[in-house]
């Protein structure tokens, strides 16, 4: 049998359409490769948990600081360091030369004062009376005699008549010195108690503005005796409340010297002798840093010790102002502490500072009080120490919601949040509004439904309808 040979025009034809079929499925090729490339995940229900997190540290319940608040030495410390203290119970006791001259000074202004007023003023009343007596003696002395002789000499006269004459005229005579008698003795009494009188009124006088003088002398007294009272007290240096002292550093050297008698009755002379040079506080030291201890200077108004209130821990954070209005007391926190790596510390809101403090990077923090709630496990909390480095994590809000998307997939344009959903190939933008914003999550409302493949990566190069191949 007979093949019939393949004419040349159509054998050229043929190899035509392959090399067309080629080309077409190279181009077909590359134009897949330029698609934009994403990965999607899917739009679905569920709890979203929105979180501000902040640095922040370790804080006891409570701590107060304890100053001095006289200059002295401390000749008693009744606290280790470290150790628990119960409210009130002294912690230090100190001598101070400085009180021990305080005191003597209102004494001896109270004994002044003790001695101002009762002035007396002489107005010479007795010595007028006295006057007035030794007077009427001498005039009595003088007329008596004369008035006697006269009456015999009347009663002598013979003549009945004449008699009774001369006896009237003596009568007479007798009458006008007792007359004359009764008005020397009432001047003179009159005069002294005139004289009495204005010694009386000036002696009045003085002692009233004597008293006046006096009484403030004694007030001022008073208040140096009470002054110096107060700052006996302050030798005494006693716990605030219930909690662990630490104690402060020893002033620096050359601050007031123990008392010859203190350092002898706390048995210190021959142990600074001993010490080559004396403790910190005793004459010849050289130094007087480090922790307090007996013998050491301090001064008015140094931090003696701290107490701290261990009982409960917090942590003292620093929000952002921009998350600051979200935070609230009572809301839940997530604490880890440095040093305790993946420890977590499930806390609680307790406070949120109401005015900005300044933050580390120069911006504006608000500060919040977080309380360390008692964990199952006791062991990391025993452990924490005031002021270790920590980061938490506050749960301002939980949302339930029909429509969640990866907190990746959000875009901010200037018309709102969007995000990209591929739909039969290509990419369309959707707008969203944002509920609830989580960590992973974002709750959000929009023309989306549950399913949606929504883009998470890839999106950089995006515009609306464009096509895309999904990894």
């Amino acid at each position: 049998m007979r093949t019939a040979a393949a004419s040349p025009d159509l054998s050229r034809r043929h190899r035509a359409r392959v090399l067309v079929a080629v080309l077409a499925i190279v181009l077909a090729a590359c134009t897949g490769d330029e698609l934009p490339e994403v990965t999607v995940e899917r739009v679905e229900a569920g709890e979203v948990t929105s979180t501000v997190s902040a640095p922040a540290t370790v804080e006891p319940a409570a701590r107060q600081d304890v100053t001095a608040g006289v200059s002295g030495v401390v000749v008693a410390v009744e606290v280790a360091d470290g150790k628990r203290v119960r409210a009130d119970r002294p912690v230090l006791r100190l001598s101070s030369a400085q009180v021990d001259l305080a005191r003597r000074q209102a004494a001896a202004a109270a004994d002044a004062a003790a001695g101002v007023g009762g002035v007396a003023v002489d107005g010479s009343a007795a010595a007028t009376l006295a006057a007035t007596a030794d007077a009427v003696a001498d005039y009595d002395a003088k007329t008596l005699p004369r008035l006697r002789a006269a009456r015999r000499r009347a009663k002598a006269v013979r003549a009945a008549d004449q008699r009774a004459a001369a006896l009237v005229a003596v009568a007479a005579v007798e009458a006008s010195y007792e007359s004359t008698r009764a008005a020397l003795l009432a001047s003179g009494r009159a005069l002294a108690a005139s004289q009495q009188a204005t010694a009386d009124a000036l002696a009045s006088a003085l002692n009233q503005v004597l008293s006046s003088a006096g009484a403030s002398q004694r007030l001022q007294a008073q208040a140096a005796a009470a002054a110096a009272d107060r700052q006996a007290d302050e030798l005494v240096v006693r716990a605030p409340f219930t909690g662990t002292v630490q104690l402060g550093q020893a002033a620096a050297a050359g601050g007031p010297d123990l008392p010859a008698d203190l350092a002898g009755a706390a048995g210190l002379t021959d142990l600074a002798g001993a010490a080559g040079g004396g403790l910190p506080g005793l004459g010849g030291a050289d130094e007087g840093t480090g922790t307090l201890r007996v013998g050491a200077p301090v001064t008015a108004g140094q931090t003696l010790f701290t107490v701290y209130d261990l009982r409960d821990y917090y942590v003292g954070a620093e929000v952002d102002e921009i998350d600051a209005p979200l935070v609230r007391a009572g809301q839940r926190a997530d604490v880890i502490v440095d040093a305790f790596g993946d420890t977590v510390f499930e806390e609680v809101v307790e406070s949120v500072g109401l005015a900005a403090d300044r933050t580390q990077a120069g911006g504006v923090g608000y500060p919040v009080r977080i309380r360390i709630l008692e964990p199952a496990d006791r062991e990391p909390r025993r452990r924490l120490r005031v002021g270790m480095t920590a980061s938490a994590e506050i749960t301002t809000q939980t949302v339930r919601a029909d429509l969640v998307v990866p907190s990746r997939a959000l875009l901010r344009e200037e018309s709102g949040d969007v995000v990209y959903v591929v739909r039969d190939g290509r990419a369309e933008v959707v707008a969203v509004e944002v509920a609830a914003l989580g960590e992973e999550r974002a709750a959000v409302s929009g023309d989306l439904r549950a399913g949606d493949a929504v883009v998470v990566t890839g999106y950089e190069e995006l515009s609306d309808g464009a096509e895309v191949r999904v990894r």
